[in-house]
């Protein structure tokens, strides 16, 4: 949807999806699931960053002009265990932005950072987004697609590719570079948390806090690469975190022990214990994302012309949907326009040959 938006104008859009915006719950539609807030990835490309910063201004946008969107500024404190100040490349672009001073960081953190975002309540703002969408002319057609070639027939112009997972198991595309990343968390209400928190560090270490517009709280989490599972392990089928790596199995109650703990270390003023049974837990959280990391060419959008159809692929941008999805939609408008004045290949015309 936030491709759709940011094509011309008089551009005749059909969003077609085996999930649609207002459908019940459902983890395989991984938006409804995200962490759902604006946070710069860290070692991005110049383009990279130049996406993710036009989708915060345009999130940023709908947040002060419709409330009602399930989108809020908010303060993120975000803490790093490791890394270089020297490369947070969005310090000076976003608003309120300043490095924390020693005495504000927590025990073992190396920096810190507060600044102004966004934080989004996926199921409020993507059906308000698609009733935006609609009355702007853009149509919404459930298909289950096995092949960009089963799409030939549809009259259309340009096809673009924004699918994800689905990019896995086109039968044209079969994208091998897509890398699953698991994250398991909780949602919990909680009066008085009005603020964002994550704190990074090595061997896959997060710990975060959201306080999102409809008072629930988004905290992380567990995280595991490769694994495409979305049970939240209520019968402790089997491990779920970096733990696993010893061998350990943790039950469900274990794991939101973890989540809690870590936050309760890191936020203790507001999470004063670590138990489960001490906070209104409504559910497990559990998120599956595609991901395509830096190793293997990071976030993909490009053209490709495929079964004669005009192509654009847009997928894979890591830990950040929401961080990508409007700059993202700004450069495939671009790649669109590309497309739609690209003049006619001239006839190819013999040489005479001289006499």
């Amino acid at each position: 949807m936030g491709i759709a938006s940011q094509l011309a104008k008089n551009t005749k859009v059909t969003i077609l999806g085996d999930f649609l915006p207002g459908d019940a719950m459902d983890q395989r539609y991984v938006s409804q699931w995200a962490g759902a807030i604006w946070l710069g990835v860290h070692d991005s490309t110049p383009w990279e960053q130049e996406m993710q910063l036009n989708s915060f201004s345009e999130l940023w946008r709908i947040a002060e002009r419709h409330p009602e969107s399930g989108i809020r500024q908010i303060e993120m404190t975000e803490i790093m265990d490791n890394g270089d100040p020297a490369k947070v490349w969005y310090q000076g672009k976003v608003p309120g932005f300043r490095f924390l001073s020693p005495s504000e960081l927590p025990k073992g953190a190396k920096f810190g950072m507060v600044f102004q975002t966004v934080v989004i309540t996926p199921p409020t703002f993507l059906p308000w987004f698609r009733q935006h969408l609609e009355k702007q002319g853009v149509k919404f057609q459930r298909t289950y697609v096995k092949s960009l070639r089963d799409l030939r027939g549809m009259g259309h112009d340009v096809l673009i590719n924004a699918t994800g997972f689905g990019a896995m198991k086109l039968l044209d595309v079969e994208e091998k570079r897509i890398t699953p990343v698991r994250q398991q968390n909780i949602r919990l209400r909680k009066d008085g948390y009005n603020r964002c928190y994550i704190r990074r560090g090595p061997d896959g270490y997060y710990s975060t806090a959201f306080a999102r517009g409809d008072g629930t709280i988004y905290m992380g989490g567990i995280k595991t690469l490769g694994e495409i599972d979305f049970a939240s392990y209520e019968d402790q089928r089997k491990k779920v975190s970096l733990a696993s790596f010893r061998g350990l199995k943790l039950s469900t109650y274990q794991i939101k022990f973890q989540i809690l703990q870590r936050q309760h270390d890191n936020q203790p003023d507001v999470f004063p214990s670590p138990n489960p049974l001490d906070y209104d837990i409504i559910t497990d959280h559990v998120g599956v994302f595609p991901v395509i990391e830096r190793q293997n060419g990071g976030v993909r959008v490009e053209k490709q012309v495929l079964h004669g159809q005009k192509v654009i692929h847009a997928y894979g941008q890591e830990a950040g949907g929401f961080t990508f999805s409007f700059g993202l939609g700004q450069q495939v408008s671009k790649y669109v326009q590309e497309y739609l004045t690209e003049l006619p290949k001239p006839a190819e015309t013999p040489i005479p040959s001289k006499l």
